[in-house]
């Protein structure tokens, strides 16, 4: 949409993409969950029909969108006569699994890709599975939510709610979490001194319970109810090894040391096979994120975008690794901040 050209290969476990309001974070996020969870849908509809890929990606990029009436075409650059082009490689079970797709389509486009790869190969079972976690929570809401894309097709609530819904709805099942994520899920669940827990019952499905009590959505903190989504997925496991898990602004309703210590499970998270996509405002969060580069000697990708009035989005990458920052709009803003408060001292 607001891209001319975005390059990057030997993408990292841990991706952070920072940048102002309009510069395309969440587009690019949606546009590689998108692509990836057509794969997923294929590979698991390959299994007892004939079906084609390329279908299935224009449907999910559709509902992923919601574009307006114009279709997927709004998806173009506005006023370029150039196709939008996506060219990814996908590399699962442990190297085995290495498929490139390739897709494009014009501004006039509706529903459907004009050109894709035409060869995919089906995923091994449990190899790769994507999900996504929006800025806004869906446990209040979460009933609603799905009827209201299950009957009206709602356009307030695109599919990155609906699949998130899905995924959070399946039940726990006995077996044995991984030692890395049983222990994020204990120090998730540590942070508020209670947990998220499923109930089995169609019109409040979760509960939070503390101790002895328990109390239902409405009456949760929303920085609870965004951090039990992940203790949830890492119970029911739907979040494990060979997950793509995209986050948009995660550090929502969040308090600065809960934005922390959520970093540092995100690290341990990555460490048990799950790669990550960040779009966040948050200073604390891109700090955080430094520091473990730096301390556990991490490649973390830092994605910084930036705009000018009038002109399209600019994008660099750095390697946190060394623990130094890249020049970017939010410690601009609080340099900003700080020199506004010398003003006002040297005024009084």
């Amino acid at each position: 949409m607001a891209h001319s050209d975005l390059n990057l290969n030997n993408i990292p476990a841990i991706n952070m993409i920072i940048g102002k309001n309009d510069t395309g974070k969440t587009g690019l996020l949606k546009l590689l969950y998108a692509t990836v969870k057509s794969i997923e849908i294929f590979s698991l509809k390959a299994k007892s029909s004939d079906v084609a890929f390329k279908k299935e990606l224009a449907d999910k990029l559709f509902d992923t969108f919601m574009p307006r009436k114009n279709g997927l075409g709004d998806l173009v650059q506005k006023g370029s006569k150039e196709k939008l082009e996506v060219n990814i490689t996908v590399i699962g079970n442990n190297g085995k699994y290495d498929q490139s797709i390739y897709y494009s389509f014009g501004d006039r486009t509706e529903k459907t890709v004009s050109s894709c790869v035409e060869h995919v190969k089906p995923l091994p079972d449990h190899s790769i599975n994507a999900l996504f976690v929006p800025a806004k929570e869906v446990l209040t809401a979460f009933s609603d939510i799905r009827n209201i894309r299950d009957n009206f097709y709602g356009v307030g609530f695109d599919d990155t709610y609906l699949d998130l819904i899905k995924a959070l709805d399946l039940p726990t099942t006995k077996g044995r979490v991984a030692d890395e994520l049983s222990l994020v899920n204990k120090n998730l669940e540590d942070l508020f001194e209670g947990k998220i827990e499923q109930t089995g019952q169609k019109e409040q499905p979760f509960i939070f319970k503390k101790g002895n009590q328990q109390f239902a959505m409405q009456q949760t903190a929303e920085g609870i109810k965004k951090i039990g989504i992940l203790t949830t997925l890492i119970t029911n496991r739907q979040i494990g090894k060979g997950t793509i898990l995209f986050m948009d602004e995660p550090e929502t309703a969040l308090h600065p040391d809960a934005v922390r210590q959520m970093v540092e499970m995100l690290v341990a998270m990555s460490r048990a096979g799950i790669q990550i996509f960040i779009a966040t405002h948050s200073y604390f969060v891109i700090k955080q994120m430094a520091n473990c580069a730096k301390r556990d000697q991490l490649n973390i990708s830092c994605w910084s975008l930036s705009k000018e009035n009038g002109k399209l989005v600019n994008n660099t990458f750095q390697n946190l690794i060394d623990g130094v920052l890249p020049s970017n709009t939010i410690i601009d803003e609080a340099i900003r901040m700080y020199d506004q408060e010398i003003d006002i001292d040297l005024n009084l």
